[in-house]
């Protein structure tokens, strides 16, 4: 393995605990029912249940996350969390908690990508090989 593989192993990881420890964070601070998550989401609007099922995805995504195999399911899953943080800190008019949001789910795609199933990426290659130009016969 050539040292440019390990350093962008190296850096996957890394990434990728980073967003398994926010969602950490994330989940289990969205649970208890006094946390400051529950004045949040009662002024967003949202029934209290639903802080608790976004703190259980945020769980599950960084248990997902730490399973290489599993890993592009954490990442779309949390990615799919920072989509709704985004478009309810835009509604909210919540700009300066944007950037944060947009890095996360910039991360999470890197991480999707980067930890993709093997039979996308099968696919992938297979295609690419078929769009290949294929060599001339000659008679």
């Amino acid at each position: 393995m050539t040292k440019a593989r390990v350093a962008a192993k190296i850096l996957l990881w890394a990434v990728t605990l980073f967003l398994a420890l926010v969602c950490l964070r994330s989940g289990v601070t969205k649970l208890p029912a006094d946390g400051f998550w529950v004045r949040d989401f009662r002024r967003w609007g949202y029934p209290g249940w639903f802080r608790v099922a976004v703190g259980a995805a945020e769980l599950a995504a960084c248990a997902l996350l730490l399973v290489p195999r599993l890993a592009s399911y954490g990442a779309a899953l949390f990615a799919a969390v920072m989509l709704g943080a985004i478009y309810t800190h835009a509604a909210h008019g919540e700009t300066v908690r944007l950037p944060f949001n947009f890095v996360l789910l910039g991360l999470s795609l890197v991480v999707l990508y980067a930890r993709r199933p093997a039979f996308l990426k099968k696919r992938a290659h297979a295609a690419s090989a078929a769009d290949a130009p294929q060599p001339a016969r000659s008679s």
